[in-house]
């Protein structure tokens, strides 16, 4: 995979909220989630792990049954069959990588 510009690779918009995938493969998928105010990935379930990193702004990341504040700089991660989900509370930018088939230590 070359290298992207986040800053560059970034695309709002006012009506609706577009993931856009950024790496694609077997075994990981990286998205770029570019979020105005409001907008959100809804709290789910999904049967993959998940790593998520606020790259810019403010949100209210879903782990679990907890909801916390996160700015850029933070990162969480949630294991297979946990609910996740992540609320702009100011625009915000955020990698959300699913990891397939992940080794497990520990």
């Amino acid at each position: 995979m070359k290298p992207v510009r986040l800053a560059e690779a970034c695309q709002f918009y006012q009506d609706k909220f577009l993931p856009r995938l950024l790496h694609g493969s077997p075994g990981v998928r990286v998205f770029l989630l570019c979020l105005e105010p409001g907008q959100a990935l809804r709290p789910r379930a999904d049967s993959e792990e998940m790593v998520c990193c606020v790259v810019q702004g403010k949100a209210k990341l879903t782990i679990g049954g907890e909801v916390f504040e996160v700015t850029a700089g933070d990162m969480a991660g949630a294991g297979p069959g946990q609910v996740r989900g992540v609320e702009a509370e100011e625009r915000c930018v955020v990698l959300w990588v699913h990891v397939s088939g992940a080794r497990r230590d520990g």
